[in-house]
């Protein structure tokens, strides 16, 4: 029945562009974060099929449910062999912080077809409730209302590449890296004709490419500073390469799905 489910909606885990942000970390700009700093932030490994396993950062927005986006997932996906590590840190290093979860059920945006068309997220399900700890707690999520701009500091985390081609190092320490929001006008005259960047999305990064994210990191949280908190903004979703000239990053924009994610998560 699940697998039924996420064959409804899921398509390609695909290469957007020349190379998406599972396609998009740390020559890019990236540090290592400290343990317990982004508490939201979890891996998720997905089975492709019997012989592949993909992996991407996600959200917890909730004791059960994770936010995340779509194109981490195809028909094939074999659900019961894929799963969640929460309050991971060290991913070749677990510790008694880490929780992991097999993952119950996904839901994908009914208007998703691929990352660069915009609607590229997702919910998972976990199989059961975390419980939360200094090391595992839900983010808050950005309100409809809510506005970002190139004076908000904003920080995007994950465990993807340190740059093209080179696979973060071990023990995989999870990355951070502050990037500053791009108006969509402005990252629209950037990317020219190479995408439409729509209002469901929203632009993080540099002109001259040097600070971004890169394969392994897409899915992961854009989060900005509002007052003493640290809000939602983003969700890693494509881009053209990874720190290359005029391509920012592309995030889904949260605050275009609040409706839909609270209809199906009830968060």
């Amino acid at each position: 029945m699940i697998f039924l489910q996420i064959l409804l909606g899921i398509l390609i885990l695909e290469t957007h562009m020349s190379s998406s942000v599972l396609s998009r970390s740390s020559t890019l700009g990236k540090q290592d974060a400290k343990e317990g700093q982004w508490p939201w932030q979890v891996y998720v490994q997905i089975q492709v099929n019997y012989n592949t396993a993909t992996f991407c950062g996600g959200s917890l927005i909730s004791e059960q449910w994770v936010l995340m986006t779509a194109h981490a997932f195809k028909p094939s996906v074999l659900l019961e062999h894929s799963f969640v590590r929460l309050g991971a840190y060290k991913l070749d290093q677990p510790t008694k912080h880490e929780v992991k979860k097999s993952i119950k059920k996904v839901v994908l945006h009914e208007q998703y077809e691929k990352a660069t068309d915009g609607f590229d997220i997702a919910l998972v399900q976990l199989d059961s409730e975390v419980s939360l700890s200094p090391y595992i707690s839900p983010v808050q999520l950005a309100k409809p209302n809510d506005v970002f701009t190139e004076d908000t500091e904003c920080w995007v985390t994950g465990w993807g590449r340190t740059k093209e081609n080179v696979p973060l190092a071990p023990p995989r320490t999870l990355q951070e890296v502050q990037l500053p929001i791009i108006d969509n006008r402005r990252c629209q005259s950037m990317y020219n004709s190479k995408a439409t960047i729509r209002e469901d999305m929203m632009c993080a990064g540099y002109e001259d490419g040097q600070k971004d994210t890169c394969n392994g990191d897409a899915g992961g949280p854009l989060v900005c500073k509002k007052g003493d908190s640290w809000i939602q903004a983003g969700i890693v979703s494509f881009g053209r390469r990874c720190g290359s000239l005029n391509s920012p990053g592309v995030y889904t924009r949260v605050t275009s799905f609040r409706c839909w994610i609270r209809k199906h998560s009830g968060v």
